[in-house]
Formats: C-alpha cells, structure tokens, sequence
C-alpha cells in the first residue's frame, strides 16, 4: 500500500480521532496489566503470610509437647 491508497480509505498516520481510541485503548491495557500485577504481588504476600503463620504454630506445638513430654513421667516413675 502507498500513502496514497490510505489517505483515500481515511486511514490517515495522524488522524485525531483514531489516535484518541488509540490511546484508549492503550491507557486501559496499562491499567490492566497493573491491577493483574498488584493482585499477583497480594497473593504471594497473602501465601508468605499463611505459611509464615503455619510454621510458627508448628513451631509451638511442637514446643508445647516436647515440654508435655518432659514433664510426664515414665512407666518406672522417673522424669525425662
């Protein structure tokens, strides 16, 4: 195609009206990409939270009965 044949369609490189859907378009492709970015960086922060949590109450009951266990006596009457 020459320049010709796209002045003729209406498809000019500077037409005001398509460079306004244009940026349309695009401002709203941006705002996407950031949101899905941002729920992405929620998500990993929501899991590090979860296992963060999860470990620490392992964590403590672990320690709750290691401390059940050396206060409990055995079968010959003797604590650990």
């Amino acid at each position: 195609m020459n320049i010709f044949s796209l002045l003729a369609s209406g498809l000019t490189p500077m037409n005001p009206d398509t460079l306004k859907a244009s940026l349309k378009i695009m401002w709203q492709g941006l705002l996407a990409i950031f949101i899905v970015i941002g729920l992405i960086i929620l998500a990993v922060q929501l899991t590090k939270f979860c296992v963060n949590k999860a470990e620490s109450a392992k964590k403590a009951r672990e320690a709750k009965k290691a401390a059940s266990d050396a206060s409990a006596p055995h079968s010959d009457g003797e604590a650990r």
